[in-house]
């Protein structure tokens, strides 16, 4: 019950994340309201505590992995669009401050669950 929390916390995170990144295109099935500006960072980190919990060293390696995988290229995602839109070869219809809001986030929580794939090893087996 506990893991599949987390995996909908993660996605409803992630969910937001790029609906957020898709507001200044005015693309995309989901609308970027004010609650998805709090749920992309709570739900994710969230739910990679919730996965993290009570959970074995490979399960929180590859835990680590995926959600720190997904949160980094959703923040790189951000980044080329914010790099496309500047250069002028993405036209936005509205602002970008989302596209830097996921940029940012997505590179400081996924950088955090990435680095936390070896939570709870020692040094010895690390190296």
């Amino acid at each position: 019950m506990k893991m599949l929390i987390g995996i909908v916390l993660l996605v409803m995170g992630l969910l937001a994340g790029v609906a957020l990144l898709l507001k200044p295109f005015g693309i995309g099935p989901l609308e970027a309201g004010s609650l998805m500006w709090f749920a992309f960072p709570l739900c994710s980190v969230g739910g990679h505590i919730v996965l993290m919990l009570g959970a074995s060293r490979e399960r929180m390696a590859v835990s680590g992995l995926l959600v720190g995988g997904a949160l980094l290229l959703l923040g790189l995602a951000a980044t080329v669009a914010q790099f496309l839109v500047s250069g002028g070869l993405l036209a936005a219809a509205e602002d970008t401050f989302s596209l830097w809001y996921v940029a940012s986030g997505g590179f400081v929580l996924g950088g955090v669950a990435y680095a936390l794939r070896t939570a709870g090893k020692s040094a010895q087996t690390i190296a």
